[in-house]
């Protein structure tokens, strides 16, 4: 009589145990792993649209900027960036809560508490509702805001509402700079767009909460 082989219930439960612990270990990396490409790649259609968005400006000289703080070449600059894309939502600078979701403060809560000067909630890591900051939604469901009234620096978040909302992964911060890659904040000196933080930070610090940030890898891989 011939009998045929089989694995005993013991035998099965024992293998998929071991499949289980496996795919426990491998899939949260997996994740991470997708989640990171995904977030990458956000971050370099956001630096290309912003970048294509001012080219007009760069090539006809359209920026009239002679020093770090000026609310309107702020304007200037936002409105010609704003005419570039396709919005969806304008929120001005009275409507912020609608363009701009509550997640990773601004500058890692270093900066200072509740309401600045400048015009930033650092608690909630929202542009303040008081006329100081502006904020729209692209076509792509992405969200933009000055970072200040007065500064060069606008902010994006690629994936909307979505989380993580956490800057270094969904949220960045871009400046204007110098044919050296050296922020400027004199127009005659504008030569592309380039994100304020320059390098990479890999330890906890004020634009990076939680490291590590590939600000300037991630652009150029």
């Amino acid at each position: 009589m011939n009998y045929k082989s089989s694995f005993t219930m013991a035998e099965v439960l024992i293998t998929l145990g071991i499949i289980g612990i496996i795919a426990a270990m491998t899939l949260p990396a997996l994740i991470n792993k997708y989640q990171e490409v995904q977030f990458k790649s956000a971050y370099k259609k956001a630096y290309a649209d912003l970048s294509n968005a001012f080219q007009s400006g760069f090539i006809n000289q359209e920026f009239t900027r002679t020093a770090q703080y000026e609310k309107a070449a702020t304007e200037e600059e936002f409105n010609l960036m704003k005419n570039k894309f396709k919005v969806l939502t304008d929120c001005g600078n009275k409507d912020i809560h609608r363009c701009w979701k509550k997640g990773d403060t601004v500058c890692g809560g270093s900066c200072s508490t509740g309401n600045s000067s400048d015009g930033i909630n650092l608690d909630s890591g929202q542009p303040a509702d008081d006329g100081r900051s502006s904020c729209f939604i692209d076509g792509s469901g992405r969200n933009w805001c000055t970072y200040a009234f007065e500064e060069n620096l606008y902010l994006v978040d690629t994936n909307g509402f979505s989380n993580p909302n956490q800057f270094g992964k969904d949220r960045w911060i871009f400046t204007f700079a110098d044919i050296n890659n050296t922020r400027a904040n004199n127009a005659q000196k504008y030569r592309k767009i380039s994100p304020y933080q320059n390098k990479d930070v890999f330890t906890q610090s004020s634009f990076c909460k939680h490291p590590p940030c590939y600000y300037q890898s991630w652009l150029l891989k």
